[in-house]
């Protein structure tokens, strides 16, 4: 049985045999597997976004979507490389990542509450004061400009001696700190409150969905996903609350409050889904299958 695990640890590190052992400690002193994949992963990201923004004139709308949501992936996986990045190039690349990921958002506002606002026969066209419009091309062009740097840092990147305990470490911050946010939910129902829990459950998707099929991330991914969704409708809500107020819709405002507190129950059990384990259990369980299951763990972290 140990030498099964031994070997399928060996395939694991692209070799084969005990003959491989001294070539496999060569290609682990120069970097690991894990390492490559991770680089791989957050490399394609970048590239994917480049390539979002020259669609941004013929799907505006899409490509703002697409770009927004890779950037939320790229920054949420940093944060599971976050000790073997230098810290100078860790906040410059994730600096590029969020101007990208902000670049279109008056775009992307406009779209959700035109969106919206046809669930709303109160509010009329006036009374959402805002306007979908393509972005200009002074914002496209120091986009393209981002994303081509982005693509420079990340490639230099090489995550040299990345292990899964700083993997797992990274994921377990991400888990706790949607936690902490749960329980400011809890205490404080505010707008603030639920968009600052958005981020952290977000990063959990990401995270969860790259760490597939390690134990227990498929289950955490898709009810990441369900909270994530539910707290982003309470997000829109209050986008177009603001927008209601300023417009002083009354039977809007009314309405929309309604939504809100209807809301509030279902974000609360989907969060009973993906925080009910305690952090220890999680960490013993990753532990287990990364001991335990060498094949498993060699089909995760692949491009997303």
């Amino acid at each position: 049985m140990e030498m099964c695990s031994l070997d399928a640890r060996m395939e694991v590190d692209g070799h084969s045999g005990l003959a491989s052992m001294r070539a496999m400690k060569e290609h682990t002193h120069r970097g690991s597997l894990l390492s490559r994949r991770f680089h791989l992963v957050l490399l394609h990201l970048a590239e994917q976004a480049r390539r979002d923004l020259d669609a941004m004139a013929s799907r505006p709308e899409r490509a703002i979507h697409a770009l927004r949501t890779r950037m939320k992936n790229v920054r949420a996986l940093f944060l599971l490389v976050k000790s073997r990045i230098p810290k100078p190039a860790r906040k410059a690349a994730a600096a590029l990542a969020g101007r990208l990921k902000d670049a279109f958002s008056e775009q992307r506002d406009a779209h959700v509450i035109a969106a919206l606002r046809a669930k709303f026969p109160s509010l009329d066209d006036s009374a959402t004061g805002r306007k979908s419009a393509p972005p200009d091309n002074g914002a496209g062009k120091s986009a393209k400009a981002d994303a081509s740097s982005l693509i420079r840092k990340v490639s230099k990147l090489e995550l040299h001696g990345l292990t899964w305990a700083d993997v797992f470490d990274g994921y377990l911050r991400s888990y706790r700190a949607g936690r902490k946010a749960m329980k400011a939910c809890e205490r404080g129902q505010t707008a603030k409150a639920f968009h600052k829990w958005r981020q952290p459950v977000k990063e959990m998707f990401y995270q969860s969905q790259v760490l597939q099929p390690l134990d227990g991330m498929k289950q955490r991914r898709s009810a990441a996903e369900r909270l994530s969704d539910r707290l982003g409708e309470m997000h829109d809500l209050h986008l177009l609350h603001a927008t209601a107020k300023r417009s002083r819709a009354k039977d809007a405002l009314k309405e929309i409050a309604k939504q809100q507190r209807a809301l509030i129950p279902a974000i609360f059990r989907a969060a009973e889904k993906l925080f009910g384990e305690r952090p220890r259990e999680i960490e013993r369980a990753l532990d287990r299958c990364v001991k335990f299951h060498p094949l498993l763990v060699s089909q995760a972290v692949r491009q997303t």
